[in-house]
């Protein structure tokens, strides 16, 4: 009878220990494939101001006016342009988005900024000139998957 008790009590033993190593494998499968994914990356996420699209500030300027905000668009009609009478020079081009909407941009200083650049700007949105008065200008690289 002893024995018959130590047989059972070895099968109820042996059923936990394959349970247990079925779920310790399913965990360490699960562990792999995660630690394998590439993480994604917010293009230029240090610029400070409100993520908002070029749409969301045309819809509502009057929400966004004065405000900092950090827009990303295709840059278009680049150019340079010195203040009167001043030897100051400021770069100045229309930021779009794949709508064709877009809002001037206007920055101190000569940038190397060229048509069709793909940039992310944070600034100070002006509603009545649809200006955004750029602080900080990033160019981000479009890359293949």
């Amino acid at each position: 009878m002893i024995k018959k008790v130590i047989k059972r009590h070895a099968k109820v033993k042996e059923r936990q220990n394959l349970s247990l190593f079925t779920l310790v494998l399913v965990f360490l499968v699960i562990l792999i494939t995660d630690c394998n994914k590439k993480e994604n990356v917010i293009p230029a996420a240090h610029i400070p101001g409100i993520r908002a699209s070029i749409t969301k500030i045309l819809i509502s300027p009057l929400a966004f006016d004065g405000a900092i905000v950090a827009v990303e668009g295709i840059a278009h009609d680049v150019k340079q342009e010195k203040s009167d009478g001043k030897d100051k020079t400021s770069t100045i081009f229309k930021l779009s988005d794949l709508r064709g909407n877009y809002i001037n941009v206007s920055t101190p200083g000569k940038r190397e900024i060229f048509e069709y650049d793909f940039l992310v700007v944070g600034g100070i949105y002006r509603r009545a000139e649809n200006l955004i008065e750029a602080q900080q200008i990033e160019i981000v690289l479009l890359e293949e998957k």
